[in-house]
């Protein structure tokens, strides 16, 4: 349940009930190897904010959030604007992991990357290095808890949920198990989506069926090439500049 000030109920709630955003939901809860657990009501992971109602924004505002990072392209940022971001007071970073100024589903480079789940999500991985590397430093910077999104919530954003979980030292198991979460109301999503440009849902069948879900098969075979690739999460984060200081801090800032 949550409270009347809109705050995660650590025992008995992961998702915020939104009446804009449909899956906004704390990171916090999962256990890591060294014994500690992750930070609740620190970091928070979302969809399309810029649907923020006013009551949300006071939800939000509840929770102490400052910071907001957005992994939208510039056509999305463009097109669908800040909304009720607006009105949150918090700083905004627009970190776009694929950049374009034109509609994904028309942009032929970044479609090649888009064959199924695990392809896509090393594109980002690839492609959006510079993103997830300033969005680590900024979370691992933050004393103020932070909400990091996209469209649907689930693919940038849960690439980078996936990339901080495993900073943290949680199990592959339950990195995959959040991944999935969005699968309760992904159906909810595509509606919502669909609502505001009908083109997007016309032109899906160009992009792989498991995108249009969030099974769990997609982000284990996601951590099974980063594995292959990179040996770890450390490894990758290595790669990318994020060096031992940042993810030292990160793992003090959201673990207790």
């Amino acid at each position: 349940m949550s409270s009347d000030h809109g705050e995660i109920d650590p025992q008995e709630l992961r998702r915020l009930p939104l009446e804009g955003p449909v899956n906004f939901r704390d990171l916090g809860g999962y256990a890591a190897a060294d014994g500690r657990t992750v930070r609740r009501r620190h970091l928070f992971r979302s969809d399309a904010l810029w649907r923020l109602t006013d009551a949300d924004v006071e939800k939000v505002h509840a929770l102490g959030v400052t910071a907001v990072i957005d992994f939208r392209t510039t056509h999305e940022l463009e097109s669908n604007g800040w909304g009720g971001i607006e009105l949150l007071d918090a700083e905004h970073l627009h970190l776009p992991t694929f950049d374009t100024t034109r509609p994904l589903m028309e942009d032929e480079e970044i479609l090649k990357t888009l064959i199924t789940a695990p392809d896509a999500y090393m594109a980002m991985l690839r492609n959006g290095a510079g993103a997830y590397a300033t969005a680590l430093r900024h979370v691992a910077a933050s004393e103020d808890p932070v909400v990091f999104f996209c469209a649907a919530g689930k693919d940038r954003t849960g690439v980078f949920a996936a990339l901080v979980l495993g900073l943290c030292g949680v199990s592959d198991d339950d990195i995959i198990a959040d991944y999935a979460l969005t699968g309760e109301v992904i159906e909810r999503i595509h509606a919502l989506r669909d609502a505001q440009d009908p083109t997007v849902e016309r032109s899906a069948h160009r992009i792989g069926h498991d995108l249009h879900n969030a099974f769990p098969e997609s982000m284990a075979g996601t951590i099974e090439r980063l594995h292959a690739e990179w040996g770890d999460w450390s490894g990758y984060a290595e790669s990318i500049g994020v060096g031992d200081s940042v993810r030292a801090g990160l793992r003090n800032r959201l673990l207790v």
